[in-house]
């Protein structure tokens, strides 16, 4: 199972390996998910290092998490699923109303990230992949949000011979 991923803005497209083996649970609640490609705004991590991020919108209950760590390498997809509720971690509107909806996040680590900080918090992601076709092009890319801001990420199944 691969990904196509896309920064459109930067001109990049870098291809994924999908983890099915370590993540047999997650992964194909993730691949179910990209069923219809993804095309959002991506986010930049602000505590744990050099991660872009976007939201997911899956169907269904989520599965526990499977192949964690808290030091992904360059490279390592993440899936993260908070239940609503658990995490003020949407948007303000949300966190005065006193509930959040179910968070779904895919998290793409492009160079040291340090997720400590999640496991204190009790929020735990799934390595369900890797970018192992154009990461160098896809880190800088992702690198240049820091400055520049968000930006469109596109997320799609891929033929498996693709890239």
């Amino acid at each position: 199972m691969r990904l196509t991923i896309e920064l459109p803005h930067f001109r990049v497209t870098a291809g994924a390996t999908l983890y099915d083996n370590a993540a047999p649970n997650v992964v194909p609640f993730v691949w179910d998910a990209l069923e219809t490609p993804l095309e959002t705004q991506t986010s930049h991590a602000c505590f744990d290092g050099h991660e872009v991020y976007c939201f997911l919108d899956c169907e269904g209950q989520a599965p526990d998490a499977e192949n964690m760590t808290i030091r992904p390498r360059p490279g390592d997809i993440v899936y993260f699923f908070a239940p609503a509720g658990k995490f003020a971690a949407v948007n303000a509107d949300e966190r005065l109303a006193g509930a959040t909806p179910d968070v779904h996040e895919l998290a793409f680590m492009y160079d040291t990230v340090d997720l400590r900080h999640y496991w204190e918090e009790g929020w735990v992601g799934s390595v369900i992949g890797h970018v192992d076709v154009g990461l160098d092009e896809f880190a800088s890319a992702c690198g240049r949000t820091l400055n520049e801001g968000r930006t469109t990420i596109r997320i799609s199944r891929a033929d498996e011979a693709a890239f």
